[in-house]
């Protein structure tokens, strides 16, 4: 009975010591493994720069970035960057046009670039928030297949690596109900006072040209 439990602490121990410090979260090692071959995938073809939207590795600031992505031509895209600024965090709001031509697609820019400042306690929160999700170890993309429908891509780069990952960027992208995903995505659409409710009636309406 002792050496079974002294097994036992022995298993507990190990198991301790992989969990990287300062992370709450589950770790998935084949989940990680995962997002950075996708991530690596995309970096390679660079579609960023292809629609027409900086590349995460000009980001000078830690800075989280969400776009919305319709499926269909002539729609809009929106673009939200929330960075850590040197003087003051803040947002930055972009809105596109989505232009499908010849089998390409890209976005032209429709207006002026909104800037939002924040207080340093909102960007404080919204990192806990952060965490408390464990976004660092969703899965970049998810396991269904659809053929139609709004893209929600969230992303971040920071200048140091994560504790739970171990990397320092990091990209989610779904069409499919993903509640704690949505919740976060509404987290920083509320900074820009906004909501995800309110996009998705914004794109309902320009779907059904209400």
């Amino acid at each position: 009975m002792v050496k079974l439990n002294n097994l036992y602490l022995l298993l507990l121990l190990i198991l301790f010591s992989c969990q990287p410090k300062n992370c709450n979260c589950k770790i998935d090692e084949n989940v990680l493994n995962e997002n950075i071959q996708v991530i690596t995938e995309y970096n390679k073809t660079d579609n960023w720069s292809k629609l027409g939207l900086q590349h995460h590795k000009n980001f000078k600031y830690d800075t989280y970035r969400l776009i919305i992505i319709p499926s269909w031509t002539n729609s809009i895209v929106y673009e939200y960057i929330l960075k850590n600024h040197t003087v003051k965090p803040q947002i930055l709001v972009n809105q596109y046009r989505r232009i499908d031509k010849n089998g390409e697609v890209f976005f032209n820019k429709m207006n002026q670039t909104t800037k939002i400042s924040l207080s340093n306690e909102k960007w404080t929160d919204f990192e806990k928030l952060v965490a408390d999700k464990c976004f660092w170890t969703v899965p970049t993309k998810s396991k269904k297949r659809f053929l139609d429908g709004t893209s929600w891509i969230l992303e971040v780069k920071k200048r140091k690596v994560n504790d739970c990952s171990n990397q320092n960027y990091h990209i989610v992208t779904r069409v499919d109900a993903a509640p704690i995903f949505f919740e976060l995505c509404d987290d920083l659409l509320k900074l820009a006072n906004s909501s995800k409710k309110e996009l998705d009636d914004l794109l309902n309406k320009s779907w059904t040209s209400d």
